[in-house]
């Protein structure tokens, strides 16, 4: 690759001090041969970046490079690239497996022992210009646009999730942020789900849940008396939500716990063992997910409702509640905050742009 910045990046640091720092650092060093350089157009902010910078994460500590929900421009690739071209635009799933083991040899390269992730346990994407390997780039179909795009990675997250469900039938959704619209709008994109309840306290979210098909939208404390579901997706994972999705799901049903908990919790295992209730967990997604999420993404915002059925998401750009430039990187952690927002973007100039 011969494409180099060779003024410097900024990228963009979750510090020790409890901050958002941008920072000035030296050009990264050029890629080796399945490598791709790429510039970052858009970067979405997750709740588990915000517990990084908090120190509430269970696993991860900053000084970090934050950064894994990306979609970005290719600048330069490496002779052996074959999953994009320079121009193209392209996802990047950030989790960095190993590729050798057994489990990502199965395709499962989401529970690969020695994966690491962009923004947590490596640098992430938060930087002008970031070489990536190659195998970790996924194209954009032509027609979808980066912004919406940018939304693949939060998107396979609840792809995943829900493929957790073998039979989801009728479905308690509890939490109604980034990640459980995204369950919502994969259980209605792929099928097999009934009637669907979803629990958020949050009105704005409440309302965005309701238009992407969900049957019944409650504030906590709301559930019907007596409700019974055949699965439960739990994406808040703390001891009240799992004792609630536990109660609610059928003898025989499945309870998917979704949210990333603070540590270890109680479960009402005297429940779950009488009435062969299965607990499973879902971590991340794999490359499957990635790849499906892409091929059912709208290519512009006039897209189906998912009460439609059809095989395209709807426009899932209403997610996006707000976007800053790099440079206030720090405004743009500070409005997630704000319980009204949902997905937060850090916007870079794209390199394709007639004025960039």
């Amino acid at each position: 690759m011969n494409d180099r910045h060779a003024s410097g990046d900024r990228q963009v640091i979750l510090g020790a001090d409890g901050a958002v720092h941008v920072e000035a650092v030296p050009a990264d060093p050029a890629g080796g041969p399945g490598d791709v350089l790429l510039a970052p157009v858009h970067l979405g902010i997750c709740g588990s970046d915000v517990h990084v910078l908090r120190r509430s994460h269970p696993f991860v500590s900053p000084p970090v490079v934050t950064g894994h929900e990306c979609v970005a421009r290719v600048l330069a690739t490496g002779p052996d690239v074959t999953s994009c071209a320079v121009g193209d635009l392209v996802v990047v799933n950030p989790l960095i497996s190993c590729g050798t083991c057994d489990r990502c040899r199965a395709g499962a390269a989401n529970q690969c022992a020695s994966a690491k992730v962009l923004g947590f346990g490596l640098p992430g994407l938060a930087r002008d210009r970031v070489v990536v390997a190659g195998r970790f780039c996924h194209r954009v179909p032509p027609g979808v646009p980066a912004r919406t795009a940018v939304l693949t990675e939060p998107l396979a997250v609840g792809w995943h999730a829900a493929g957790r469900a073998p039979r989801p039938g009728r479905t308690l959704i509890i939490g109604g942020g980034p990640v459980g619209l995204a369950v919502l709008l994969a259980l209605r994109t792929r099928g097999g789900a009934g009637h669907i309840t979803l629990v958020e306290p949050v009105p704005a979210k409440r309302a965005l849940a309701a238009a992407f098909g969900a049957d019944e939208v409650v504030a906590p404390g709301e559930l019907p008396s007596g409700l019974q579901v055949d699965t439960a997706f739990d994406c808040v994972a703390v001891a009240g939500t799992l004792a609630t999705a536990a109660t609610a799901t059928v003898p025989g049903g499945t309870l998917v716990v979704v949210g990333v908990p603070a540590g270890d919790t109680s479960l009402p295992l005297a429940r779950l063992q009488r009435w062969e209730i299965d607990v499973r967990g879902t971590g991340l997604y794999t490359d499957e997910d990635i790849a499906a999420v892409l091929e059912h993404l709208p290519s512009g915002p006039d897209a189906p409702d998912s009460r439609d059925g059809g095989d395209r998401l709807p426009d899932v750009t209403r997610l996006i509640t707000a976007a800053y430039p790099v440079e206030r990187a720090a405004d743009a952690f500070a409005a997630t905050g704000d319980p009204d927002q949902i997905k937060v973007l850090i916007d870079w100039p794209d390199p394709a742009a007639p004025d960039a």
